[in-house]
């Protein structure tokens, strides 16, 4: 009693709205967020079981939080209910009770109403303003229990994606309850939007409106809520490799190297499909690029290493990292494997001049003059310019005379 008494007389003199306010201010500030972009989120009135009149204080403190927080951008508290108040059913209340006050404030039995709508008219409502989600709930108190139900309504999904569930004393729903509340939607939605705010921050950078160092710093954020997302190591992985094609950097090269093995680990034990995402969309081949940071470190054979684990766990470019691993056995002398890797790799792309070609000099070293022969037709027949032409055609001529 003495509780709800305190809670009436802050409320009388409007103070508990503002300190509230302010104080997640001061603590929340400290978690804003780095996204690519921010996220339009309705939030309505919250059903309140408690008889405190904080149906509007919960959502309004939530939308100061939200506002900070950098993520999202919440719809204003009054353009909400204009709209929702215009197209309420008539079955829920009377249109003419729906009005504001003289003072131009909202009913209680108007907020009350929209505290109960259902989701599928939120979603609606979600949708005509044009926002990527609806947050909506309850409070209630059981016993000396505050708690808080929210439910959050993906409008492009069309339905619920989640539920949140906080609770604490009263007098922690500043510092305690509504903070953890906005840590779980922010948290969740960022999970959620994981790879497409990856994909907007390596854009970003590609346009130059981010620099690297911006860069890099929202990528690390969105790996370390996304539980290690082999994904967001891909975005990561991209942009080094991109800063590296315009300067040689060694630091970097540890680091791409670092996070292409991380990445061929998860791989090899759950395939991401949102890799080959930001691969393609890149298109860079990152694992061809590891191994060629490391050849050129003299590295061979851990290069051979990437290329062959890369083939088994990403399928993309097999035929190319088979290419790689024969000229890199050649280069350590070890013809036998290189001629295995070139097979291999004409399998998969047959008009490879240059693995034709590769194979032709093994097979002259030989003396092997009928795989010699072979292997100068494919060039000549997938020759890619008139020098090629002469080239295998001069050394097929020769043999035949």
């Amino acid at each position: 009693m003495l509780l709800t008494r305190i809670i009436e007389l802050l409320r009388k003199y409007n103070c508990i709205k503002i300190g509230l306010i302010v104080f997640i201010f001061c603590t929340f500030v400290s978690h804003k967020c780095d996204a690519a972009k921010s996220y339009k989120i309705v939030i309505m009135p919250f059903r309140d079981y408690t008889q405190m009149s904080m149906e509007e204080m919960v959502p309004d403190v939530l939308r100061s939080i939200f506002i900070q927080s950098g993520y999202f951008e919440p719809i204003d508290r009054e353009i909400i209910y204009e709209k929702v108040t215009s197209e309420i059913p008539s079955d829920m209340v009377k249109l003419e009770d729906v009005t504001k006050g003289a003072d131009g404030s909202w009913t209680t039995d108007t907020v009350d109403v929209m505290a109960r709508l259902d989701t599928k008219v939120v979603k609606k409502y979600g949708r005509q303003l044009k926002s990527d989600y609806v947050l909506k709930g309850n409070i209630s108190l059981i016993g000396t229990t505050m708690r808080i139900d929210a439910e959050l309504i993906g409008v492009k999904a069309k339905k619920m994606l989640g539920s949140m569930v906080v609770e604490g004393s009263p007098e922690g729903l500043s510092s305690g309850i509504l903070k953890e509340l906005a840590y779980k939607v922010t948290d969740f939605c960022r999970n959620l939007n994981a790879y497409d705010d990856a994909l907007s921050i390596l854009s970003m950078y590609n346009q130059s409106q981010y620099t690297f160092d911006v860069s890099e710093k929202k990528l690390k954020e969105i790996l370390s809520v996304t539980n290690d997302a082999v994904g967001i190591r891909a975005s990561l992985m991209v942009l080094y490799l991109s800063k590296i094609r315009n300067e040689e950097n060694a630091l970097l090269e540890d680091k791409a190297i670092e996070e292409g093995v991380k990445m061929l680990m998860h791989l090899d034990q759950n395939f991401d499909e949102n890799v080959l995402q930001v691969f393609s969309t890149s298109g860079i081949d990152p694992f061809d690029e590891i191994a060629r940071i490391l050849s050129k470190r003299g590295d061979s054979d851990k290069a051979i290493e990437v290329h062959s684990k890369s083939i088994s766990v990403y399928p993309m470019n097999i035929a190319g990292h088979y290419k790689e691993m024969g000229l890199l056995y050649l280069d350590k002398g070890l013809e036998d494997n290189a001629i295995d890797a070139f097979e291999k790799s004409l399998k998969t792309h047959k008009g490879n001049y240059e693995v034709n070609i590769a194979l032709v000099s093994i097979f002259e070293k030989r003396n092997q003059p009928d795989k010699v022969k072979k292997h100068l037709r494919e060039c000549l027949r997938y020759a890619r310019n008139i020098e090629e032409i002469k080239s295998a055609k001069g050394k097929l001529d020769s043999m035949n005379n």
